[in-house]
């Protein structure tokens, strides 16, 4: 079964240990008794989301992140932590700011997740790379969205070379990320959990409207 783990390690010796499955398997509809009111569907609902109300009670980013925001709520983003991610391959470690590690954690498990729009990040997701650079994500995310395109065009698609469909992927990711802020807004008192989502759509708007420049950028690592 795969899984990451990521533990957080405080210099005041608390520490945070969340080991996230990568398949995760929900009801449809959940006891609204079992999970705060900020995680229901209808709750600052993304405009582009595809799920109905009358077939999803809560909204599944929502559902799997909730107990990793809720222990963050006393941590400041940018308190020094150690963190140690475990892999079915391999472990990592990186000494390093709060929100680093909470913004990479967060990341595997919206990707992970049964949202309909963050999920075709999926393929990234299995083969997770913690605290990834921005070169790191855009030559991981184009890599992955060619393999994508590879396999549509094998099924009689039309093999998207220009990217089209992945700055627009990134559009969709950066409504998602805005409206999932303002869940956060309504779970948080310190700033990590803010500043994190503040984090991600910051990276999917600068994809989505500048994804050629940064292709440009590490061109020469194919001449």
């Amino acid at each position: 079964m795969m899984f990451i783990q990521y533990i957080f390690t405080m210099d005041d010796g608390k520490v945070l240990d969340y080991k996230v499955e990568f398949e995760r398997n929900r009801e449809r509809i959940l006891d609204n008794s079992l999970y705060p009111a900020w995680t229901q569907l209808d709750f600052h609902q993304c405009p582009n989301c595809p799920l109905k109300t009358d077939e999803y009670s809560h909204c599944p980013v929502a559902i799997d992140a909730h107990e990793i925001v809720l222990g963050f709520t006393e941590i400041l983003s940018c308190n020094e932590v150690d963190i140690r991610v475990i892999t079915p391959e391999r472990e990592y470690f990186k000494r390093t700011d709060a929100q680093t590690g909470l913004r990479a954690l967060i990341g595997f498990v919206m990707a992970s997740s049964a949202c309909p729009i963050s999920s075709q990040m999926r393929g990234m997701a299995y083969y997770h790379l913690p605290f990834a650079t921005l070169d790191e994500t855009v030559f991981r995310v184009t890599s992955s969205y060619l393999l994508h395109q590879y396999y549509v065009c094998k099924k009689g698609g039309k093999f998207d070379l220009e990217f089209e469909g992945l700055k627009q992927r990134f559009k969709e990711m950066q409504t998602l990320n805005f409206h999932f802020l303002e869940r956060i807004r309504a779970a948080c008192e310190a700033d990590s959990n803010l500043n994190v989502l503040a984090t991600l759509f910051t990276i999917s708007s600068m994809l989505s409207l500048s994804l050629d420049r940064h292709l440009k950028e590490i061109e020469h690592l194919f001449d």
